[in-house]
């Protein structure tokens, strides 16, 4: 399928960080590799466009987040409070924004901060290890540090 892109990267046991590139509102192609890698709960942090989420998800959340941006620090806790609780149910969670490379990277640092214990270092390593690709710009990394701040006490 021409217009089907999917790329992503395996974060963890539960956690795959990646893109949205298909047309359209839904992607049928979506579905079938959502099923072969066990993805029952979804993050779209795409403002671009909002989804209709593939059959066989559990969960989906659309937590609009503007390119080049960060959540609000409300938004990291909806979003990092969803991949813990998928986590804790074995189930896998699948983050995303358009290309996978700074809002969904941000947002499951900030679950490592929040749930893991990570300094932030920590955790853009840990990520960066996994997904080379990510580049997390400024304003990401000064709401990342304040989210640190919040929960690294």
């Amino acid at each position: 399928m021409d217009d089907h892109v999917f790329d992503y990267s395996r974060i963890t046991e539960n956690i795959y960080i990646g893109s949205d590139l298909c047309k359209g509102n839904v992607c049928p192609i979506h579905g079938e590799e959502f099923e072969e890698l066990k993805i029952l709960v979804e993050i779209n942090l795409s403002v671009e466009k909002k989804e209709i989420p593939p059959d066989g998800i559990d969960i989906y959340s659309w937590i609009p987040t503007p390119d080049e941006y960060p959540s609000t620090s409300d938004q990291f806790d909806i979003g990092t409070a969803i991949i813990n609780e998928a986590v804790r149910l074995n189930k896998n969670v699948y983050v995303h924004c358009k290309l996978g490379h700074g809002r969904s990277p941000t947002m499951v640092c900030a679950y490592f901060i929040r749930y893991k214990g990570y300094s932030l270092s920590k955790a853009l390593e840990f990520v960066k290890e996994k997904r080379p690709e990510i580049h997390i710009h400024e304003r990401q990394i000064q709401a990342l540090e304040e989210y640190e701040k919040k929960w690294l006490k």
